[in-house]
């Protein structure tokens, strides 16, 4: 049932390659905005933890735009907005599932569910991959 319901929600979805020597495309106020929200949802459970989930976010937001491979954007179909965003690193014949950030909005979404259903089909179904690894936080 969640995962039909991942694949039901008013999203759409953006392959954006990372290339070398020039600016992430996650390298965007929106994306940052994402990465707060995400960690501040998932950290901060107390006001006294707001900061504390606040530097994660800038340390994991300056860490993944400096790595390569390819992010999934996940945006809502109508307004256009940035809900989420998954990091994919693929290696011999492993695609891996680096790192995923969600507003809450996205969190609603099932935008996670997506990426880990979007990231199995494609190890399913692609000429030289044969193995899905969800990653650190799979």
């Amino acid at each position: 049932r969640t995962l039909k319901k991942a694949l039901a929600q008013n999203i759409t979805v953006s392959a954006k390659p990372i290339p070398n020597n020039a600016p992430a495309p996650h390298s965007s106020l929106a994306h940052f905005r994402c990465v707060i929200e995400h960690e501040v949802r998932l950290l901060g459970d107390y006001p006294e933890d707001f900061l504390d989930a606040l530097g994660e976010a800038i340390g994991r937001y300056v860490e993944i735009t400096r790595m390569s491979g390819e992010i999934r954007e996940y945006r809502n179909s109508e307004s256009g907005k940035i809900i989420a965003f998954a990091h994919e690193v693929r290696k011999g014949r492993t695609i891996r599932g680096q790192w995923f950030y969600s507003t809450d909005e996205g969190s609603k979404s099932y935008a996670w569910f997506h990426s880990v259903y979007s990231l199995v089909e494609r190890a399913i179904t692609e000429d030289g991959i044969d193995i899905a690894d969800l990653g650190p936080s799979g």
